[in-house]
């Protein structure tokens, strides 16, 4: 990309006294007095500027242009839109449509970097949406370089995005599976101990029971116990343990200790010891395989309470926007003809300093030196 450096532009009114010498004369005064707000950094008091000349000569497109650049740097992306669609509708200075679509673009990347974390798929679709303006600015500028770097800046951006959905529905996908598998397993186990101890309570009827086999059985049972409660501690993520998988792999942990303690008995032909081990260790296993069920019930219950509260904040969004708007005019915005790599960067270190501000023991001081 070429070094050289792009300035915000603000457009000043340049009226004809021809026709209303006093009334062209009060409007450019007005327009670069919202100006001078302007780069002073007073957006507001620029923005109050820019109406008053929309009050008094609505079909002048340029001031509207300005105050667009006002709210952009406010932080409030809708009113910024509206107004750059606006100028792009109206202006018949392809210039400034130009720039307005270009504006466009960089109001729809700049909200989609803030809904990354919160809602991956609209930071795509407003993404895309920027990608079109670009294009469509590139259409009547194509020598504009910065619109065709931002074009390839969302791309990959929104490749990423994609590529973390897709990751988060694999690990959901994996997960969901292993959960199956496991609850498949405890549920054989479950038979298969049951199982045991019927045969130990048979072979006690018998004239000389040989209780050798059946403590075999009930020492390859513990260890196949032993397996899935390993399969269950490795899926658990050490950084985000889930208590319901603790659960499991204690309780299991339990029921391998009851099984063992009943191969032991029954090596000694202590049956009856070996038969209330044996059920023990069925009970543990059944709590394992009702904790999973448990587990796997909150997580349905969190999907469809994450799709109910998406569906609440597209009830809620005009609230929702009037308190992101509050939180972005607390932040310093960049210029409405910036680069989409700068808004990656300023988001990126605003994200940073407000995970700081949220940190446990941080307290802001003002600063006396």
């Amino acid at each position: 990309m070429s070094g050289r450096r792009y300035k915000i532009v603000l457009f000043s009114l340049l009226l004809t006294a021809a026709a209303q010498p006093v009334r062209a004369e009060s409007v450019g005064q007005v327009v670069n007095e919202g100006n001078k707000f302007y780069r002073q950094g007073q957006y507001k008091e620029a923005i109050n500027e820019y109406d008053k000349v929309a009050t008094e000569s609505p079909e002048v497109v340029e001031p509207r242009f300005n105050k667009a650049d006002g709210y952009f740097r406010l932080g409030d992306m809708q009113q910024a839109i509206d107004l750059y669609k606006a100028v792009a509708a109206e202006s018949k200075d392809m210039k400034l449509v130009e720039k307005a679509k270009y504006n466009l673009g960089n109001c729809f990347f700049q909200q989609g970097t803030k809904q990354k974390d919160s809602d991956a798929q609209k930071a795509v679709d407003n993404m895309q949406s920027a990608i079109g303006w670009w294009r469509q600015a590139l259409d009547i500028d194509p020598t504009d370089e910065k619109a065709a770097k931002n074009i390839e800046v969302a791309r990959l951006t929104i490749k990423d995005i994609i590529d973390q959905i897709n990751k988060q529905k694999q690990q959901q996908q994996q997960q969901q599976q292993q959960q199956k598998q496991t609850q498949e397993d405890l549920k054989k186990l479950l038979e298969q101990q049951k199982s045991l101890a019927d045969k130990t309570q048979q072979a006690q009827q018998q004239p000389s029971p040989d209780y050798n086999e059946v403590a075999k059985e009930q020492s390859a049972l513990k260890d196949r116990t032993e397996q899935v409660k390993q399969q269950m501690q490795q899926q658990n993520d050490p950084n985000n343990p889930d208590q319901k998988q603790q659960q499991v792999a204690e309780q299991l942990e339990k029921a391998t200790d009851k099984q063992k303690d009943a191969a032991e008995k029954l090596k000694k032909y202590d049956a009856a010891g070996g038969k209330q081990s044996q059920d023990e260790a069925a009970k543990d296993i059944e709590k394992a395989l009702k904790s999973l069920s448990d587990q796997q019930n909150q997580q349905q219950k969190q999907q469809e309470n994450q799709q109910q509260n998406s569906q609440q904040q597209k009830q809620q969004e005009p609230n929702q926007a009037q308190q992101q708007q509050q939180e972005q005019q607390q932040e310093q915005q960049a210029a409405p003809d910036t680069t989409a790599e700068e808004i990656l960067d300023r988001e990126q270190k605003q994200k940073e300093q407000r995970q700081m501000l949220q940190s446990p023991g941080f307290q802001k001081v003002d600063k006396d030196w």
